[in-house]
């Protein structure tokens, strides 16, 4: 646990941090600015969902609920090798340059960066899932989720809540006690450490015996970092990269990089 929270403070560079790792799964949002509307008419809902399903396939991604009202739009989103920050900011610039020329306005659409959430269990998943689908039923625009055509309820009945009233749900609250146990769903071809130990080596010149000694020379704890940085890209835990590493969760978190100086395409073999 002081591993874990070592890390978050590490990469929050005075944000909110943003984590990322292939299978994350988040609740992602933006609104326009001043609450003006985003989506002006269908055209526009239509170019903004013709992009995000781009996006979300040319980047690994797996759209899990989505849903575009007014002003903001939701989304749940399961990332794979490309951070969420990395789709947002594409998908975000994209549609404003869009409806800009589009309408010939100038000027920002969006307030400020996206919000996003990690989604830390699957009971949660659930219940984001059911309140997305259930903004326009909660506006008043329609009586039934499946009425809405700009959500991926659309067409498809509400199933029954088990959990009871969804006015009780919160979609931004963040259990820290869950964050140990956030939901990862690893690629089937997920390589161990001793593989990207070796991908690393062979990168870097630095020998595994060396990368996984005490020895402190500028190569070697570069080539360390480095294979930090890779392992939580692609999905491991920092216990235990730091168990292969051979060296404290401390120093661990010393050696990761974050994601802000990682946002693109993670180094993955």
């Amino acid at each position: 646990m002081q591993l874990f929270e070592g890390f978050i403070r590490m990469i929050g560079m005075g944000r909110r941090p943003r984590i990322h790792f292939s299978g994350a799964v988040y609740h992602a949002m933006a609104h326009g600015v001043a609450g003006q509307d985003i989506f002006l008419d269908d055209t526009d809902r239509e170019l903004f969902l013709d992009d995000l399903h781009r996006l979300v396939r040319d980047s690994g991604a797996s759209l899990l609920a989505y849903c575009l009202m007014g002003n903001h739009f939701h989304l749940a989103i399961q990332v794979g090798a490309i951070a969420l920050s990395s789709i947002m900011q594409r998908l975000l610039t994209r549609y404003a340059k869009a409806i800009n020329q589009r309408h010939g306005r100038k000027g920002h659409l969006f307030w400020g960066r996206h919000e996003a959430n990690l989604c830390t269990d699957e009971k949660y998943l659930a219940a984001l899932i059911r309140y997305i689908h259930l903004n326009p039923v909660k506006a008043g625009l329609v009586t039934k989720a499946e009425d809405w055509p700009w959500s991926s309820s659309a067409g498809k009945p509400m199933p029954e809540d088990p959990a009871g009233d969804i006015d009780a749900f919160d979609p931004w609250a963040r259990a820290e006690e869950t964050r140990p146990s956030l939901i990862r769903h690893p690629r089937i071809d997920l390589p161990g450490i001793d593989e990207l130990g070796e991908d690393i080596s062979a990168r870097t010149g630095i020998q595994v015996s060396e990368l996984r000694s005490k020895a402190c020379r500028r190569p070697v704890v570069a080539a360390k970092r480095l294979l930090a940085r890779v392992a939580v890209s692609n999905g491991h835990t920092l216990i235990a990269i730091a168990r292969w590493l051979k060296m404290s969760p401390a120093t661990l978190t010393r050696y990761a990089k974050s994601e802000s100086e990682n946002s693109g395409m993670p180094d993955t073999i």
